[in-house]
């Protein structure tokens, strides 16, 4: 049976004290990159984030803000682009995911990281759940036979590896790169709070790069 789920991202702009309808939705990551906005009362500052469940309901400060949200939300519900005065939203990339069964009742990690600094090439590798991507700074190229493949560039560019088709992302022009993933992976995983996301490499050699690491939430969800 396929995944009746999907992972969304959408990039929302608010000028100054602008403000947003409230968008329902099951699961959402919000992730602030500039500005500051309060958030189901809750300020929320740059290079903040926070889950949020059921709903989403957002304001800017006095400077407005840029905000990323990714959503884990049924496959057949609609999307959630942010409207509102002084708003801007755009859905940048919705995927199923495939690689799990995942159905109403069942539960899964909700995790929102981030890769810093990244550089070199990760040689073939995949991980144990899979995510949308998007570049904070930076340029990187993702090689798959399987999976997809995509040339990212610059901030807002994003991406999609299903975790299970192995790839090879290698950065570009000796440039460093930072970048959020949004992904879904199975809830034992939550065990795995202090290190780098979990992956492995499937050439049996080691990696040619090197990154720094930073969680900014994981959650155990479930699914309706």
């Amino acid at each position: 049976m396929a995944s009746q789920y999907s992972l969304r991202l959408y990039h929302d702009t608010y000028e100054s004290n602008s403000k947003a309808a409230t968008v329902y939705c099951q699961h959402t990551a919000v992730y602030c990159l500039r500005g500051s906005i309060l958030l189901n009362g809750q300020e929320l500052t740059e290079d903040e984030a926070v889950y949020c469940q059921d709903y989403v309901d957002i304001s800017a400060g006095k400077n407005g803000a840029v905000v990323w949200r990714w959503e884990l939300e049924r496959t057949i519900a609609p999307y959630n682009v942010a409207e509102g005065e002084g708003v801007s939203s755009l859905m940048k990339m919705a995927r199923v995911v495939d690689m799990f069964n995942m159905v109403p009742t069942s539960k899964w990690l909700f995790r929102l990281d981030e890769i810093i600094n990244f550089e070199g090439c990760t040689g073939l590798h995949s991980h144990p759940g899979s995510g949308i991507r998007s570049m904070k700074k930076g340029h990187m190229k993702v090689e798959s036979n399987i999976g997809e493949s995509s040339d990212n560039r610059g901030c807002g560019a994003v991406w999609y590896e299903e975790g299970a088709y192995p790839l090879i992302s290698t950065v570009m022009n000796d440039e460093h790169c930072t970048f959020l993933r949004g992904m879904v992976l199975p809830q034992e995983y939550d065990l795995i709070t202090d290190g780098e996301s979990p992956n492995w490499i499937t050439d049996g050699g080691e990696k040619p790069c090197k990154s720094d690491w930073k969680g900014h939430f994981q959650k155990v969800v479930t699914l309706r």
